[in-house]
Parts: C-alpha cells; sequence; structure tokens
C-alpha cells in the first residue's frame, strides 16, 4: 500500500472512533442539571424527577420528523403514566412562543412542554442543534439513551420500556 493509502484509512478510522465517542459518550452520563418553565409558568428541574423515568424530546414546529412523533409522544406518556414516566417537550430558541403554543394546542400535546427561550437548556444537553433530539433519563438521573432524529411510535416504545425496566 502507498503512503496516501495508509492516511486515507488512518482519517477514516479516527473519523469512526470520534463519531462512535459522540454518539455513544452520553450514555450512563449524569443528566444535566436544568430548570425547566412549562407554558403555564411551573417551574420544575430534573433533580425534583429524580426516582422517575424521564424523556427529553427536542422539538421544533418547523420541523417534520419532529410534528410526526408528537401523537406517539402524547400516546406513551399516557400509556406509561402509572409507570410514572415524564415526557418532556423542548421546544427550542427559534420557535416563537405562540406558535409552540398552537402545535400544543393542535396535537393535544398533554405532556409538559417547555420554551428554550435563551437556548440554555439545548446546551447544557451537549449544545443539541438539530431536531429532533431526544434522550432517555433513567430513575438515578443518567442518561439511559439519546437518540438523533426521529423515532418511530415502536423504537420510542421499546426503548421507554428499556428505560422503565
Amino acid at each position: 500500500m502507498k503512503k496516501k493509502d495508509f492516511a486515507v484509512i488512518g482519517f477514516i478510522v479516527v473519523l469512526g472512533a470520534l463519531l462512535s465517542y459522540l454518539w455513544l459518550a452520553p450514555s450512563g452520563q449524569p443528566a444535566p442539571q436544568v430548570t425547566f418553565n412549562d407554558l403555564e409558568g411551573k417551574q420544575f428541574n430534573l433533580e425534583q424527577l429524580r426516582g422517575k423515568p424521564v424523556v427529553v424530546n427536542f422539538w421544533a414546529t418547523t420541523c417534520p420528523g419532529c410534528v410526526l412523533e408528537i401523537p406517539a409522544l402524547v400516546e406513551l406518556s399516557q400509556k406509561y403514566a402509572a409507570k410514572n414516566l415524564v415526557i418532556i417537550g423542548v421546544a427550542m430558541d427559534y420557535d416563537p412562543e405562540s406558535q409552540v403554543r398552537e402545535m400544543v394546542r393542535q396535537k393535544n400535546m398533554t405532556y409538559p412542554v417547555v420554551l428554550d427561550s435563551e437556548g440554555k437548556i439545548a446546551k447544557a444537553f451537549n449544545q443539541v442543534t438539530l431536531t429532533p433530539t431526544t434522550f432517555f433519563i433513567n430513575k438515578n438521573g443518567q442518561i439511559f439513551k439519546h437518540k438523533l432524529g426521529e423515532m418511530t411510535h415502536e423504537e420510542l416504545d421499546n426503548t421507554i420500556q428499556s428505560l422503565i425496566l
């Protein structure tokens, strides 16, 4: 092999390792201690939710994949309410409050929705910039799994079942 071939292969290996680290690193790490303010003005934080499984879903009204996930999140929040599951929808900082409120009304979003108007929550979760991005936090306050991109109803349900066990 030529020196150039080794350099290309080395670059690919390093890039793959870096992407794997970025994809897998948050699992098992403590969830950031952030404070949420929901649309009704109620303030709460993740520490108060310790002992409960939590799903934090970063979304935007203009994100087609986010909008497609909403019915599944609504249904699963109701399905697992008896298991103390808490789902929190975090609207991104670029989403106007009026649009968020209208989407909540249209989609009958029964789980807490919060505005991240200053981007502090996304920053605390390691610079969330793409939506949807979903974090699954176990009862001990650790990130169990995170997923960048749209999840199917089945994928959400299976992950929540694993989180609850």
